[in-house]
């Protein structure tokens, strides 16, 4: 599962061509598995962020396989593990084990049945829970797991007022809760609930509680990652690299905590000879690039930050929340301002078919930079974060007459009011100004109620002020944009107008 870290000094020589990596993001030295910067195989290796570099691996890529019947690990109680308020919780697992109620990460217990599992099945890995006990209670969130014998990273996270589910770094489920997480004495638990006969089967690997609610983009940064150990409000990390895979590692008896704390735990029950209840072979990446459906990731911004190489074009990306959780295709500039923009919107001339209706949702499944096509319905679920989201327009041309803004305020892109002004100009396409019925507003594009003029506007309404409108039910062409925004710049039918979101 583990990416190779990569160290690069000026005064260390590396033969690239003697060691690459593969199809699976392994290293090798057969240069015929070698994948290039076209993800083709060849003899060209490379880093993870698709460029030829020197690769130092400073770890092994094991794992820890659990038999589901007794094997667990016991690490003794520890302030830092206390969490009162904010948690994420993260994991790979390669579940197998197909019945019953398991546990991997786990601080609670019989006799205190109290604190936080996660994660944890209650129906032989039919769904994923997320078990937090706050206000003197348990509170659980749940998703349905996709499949055993697969690989998948999980979190969770409770930043005092949400818990949230994250399946391979896109966030599927959210609970309002609020209060304390409750304290006990209990160890920390891997592989059970002490107490219970509640045994996880399968292979645990990348093992990181926090005490900060982490963020999807700080998921998805560090999903494919080791971690140093030091990172802020890292308190336990295991990255289950002991031992030899499926060798005898008898003498191997603890799984050490990467971080200053030494939460270190104690093996029981492992057999630790073999290729069960032993350390063994750590998990191949999973890529999510957008480049299938099964590699669908949670938006342009997603696929950019992990794969920066990225080119414009057509992606795949899925969210529970939109297209019934099922994967569909984007258009992406992965190039202007550093890339990862998502097209929500784009309006050709000769207008035909919009409607008050479908201005947010038109023609979704067919992305199209060069015709009529609105995915701003779903664009609140791609935006990278509630505040400090970037959208961008233009028109006529690439880059032309309009411009990037960042919204300072969780704004909605379907927004039915027109008080969306706390929004900063990162960049301007052309020397525009704001200008109240002759061209831009200064707000943020918002839905209205009008059935002809400015249905999806930046201008105070859709009708009397007009300009700066990016889809029409009337006759424009292909919506009234700038009209001289005070007399220094002119484009009244651009022909084309790009609406974007990250």
């Amino acid at each position: 599962m583990k990416q190779l870290l990569f160290i690069f000094f000026s005064a260390v020589i590396v033969n690239v061509s003697a060691q690459g990596l593969t199809k699976y993001g392994q290293t090798t030295s057969i240069s015929s598995q070698y994948v290039n910067q076209n993800g083709a195989v060849n003899v060209s290796g490379l880093t993870k962020n698709g460029l030829k570099f020197g690769i130092i691996n400073t770890g092994n890529n094991n794992a820890l396989n659990f038999d589901g019947t007794n094997d667990n690990v016991l690490i003794n109680s520890n302030s830092s593990l206390n969490i009162t308020t904010n948690i994420t919780l993260e994991a790979w697992i390669y579940a197998t084990k197909n019945s019953g109620v398991q546990n991997v990460i786990c601080k609670s217990s019989n006799s205190s049945n109290n604190g936080y599992i996660f994660p944890r099945t209650d129906d032989g890995w039919n769904s994923f829970v997320f078990y937090l006990h706050v206000n003197g209670g348990w509170k659980t969130l749940s998703y349905p797991y996709p499949a055993l014998n697969e690989w998948h990273h999980l979190a969770a996270t409770y930043d005092g007022t949400n818990m949230k589910l994250y399946l391979d770094g896109s966030p599927v489920k959210t609970l309002a809760a609020t209060g304390t997480i409750t304290v006990n004495a209990n160890s920390l638990c891997v592989g059970n609930q002490p107490g219970f006969s509640e045994y996880f089967g399968g292979t645990a690997d990348e093992l990181r509680v926090w005490n900060t609610a982490r963020s999807q983009t700080d998921i998805q940064s560090d999903m494919y990652n080791e971690l140093a150990g030091n990172e802020t409000g890292l308190v336990a990390y295991y990255n289950c690299n002991e031992g030899t895979p499926a060798g005898n590692n008898t003498s191997v008896t603890s799984l050490a905590d990467k971080t200053s704390n030494t939460n270190n735990g104690t093996l029981n029950n492992f057999s630790l000879t073999g290729s069960t209840s032993n350390w063994i072979d750590g998990a191949s990446p999973l890529i999510y690039d957008g480049t299938s459906s099964l590699k669908a990731s949670s938006s342009a911004y997603a696929i950019k930050q992990a794969y920066p190489s990225s080119a414009d074009g057509y992606y795949w990306i899925k969210n529970s929340n939109i297209n019934g959780g099922n994967p569909f295709q984007i258009y992406a500039d992965m190039t202007t301002d550093g890339g990862g923009w998502t097209l929500i919107m784009c309006n050709t001339n000769p207008n035909s078919g919009w409607t008050n209706a479908n201005a947010v949702l038109r023609n979704e499944t067919s992305p199209n930079p060069n015709g009529d096509y609105s995915i701003i319905a779903w664009a609140d679920y791609i935006k990278r974060s509630s505040v400090g989201f970037q959208y961008m327009f233009d028109a006529n041309t690439r880059r032309s007459y309009g411009g990037i803004f960042t919204a300072n305020q969780p704004y909605s892109f379907t927004s039915r009011v027109n008080t969306n002004t706390d929004i900063t100009i990162n960049t301007k396409f052309g020397a525009w100004n704001f200008f109240e019925g002759g061209g831009f507003g200064p707000r943020m594009p918002w839905w209205t109620t009008q059935t002809n003029d400015g249905i999806i506007t930046t201008s105070q309404s859709g009708t009397s002020y007009w300009w700066g409108t990016l889809v029409t039910g009337s006759g424009w062409s292909p919506s009234p944009w700038l009209s001289g925004d005070g007399g220094t710049l002119s484009m009244q039918g651009p022909g084309i107008i790009w609406y974007w979101v990250r």
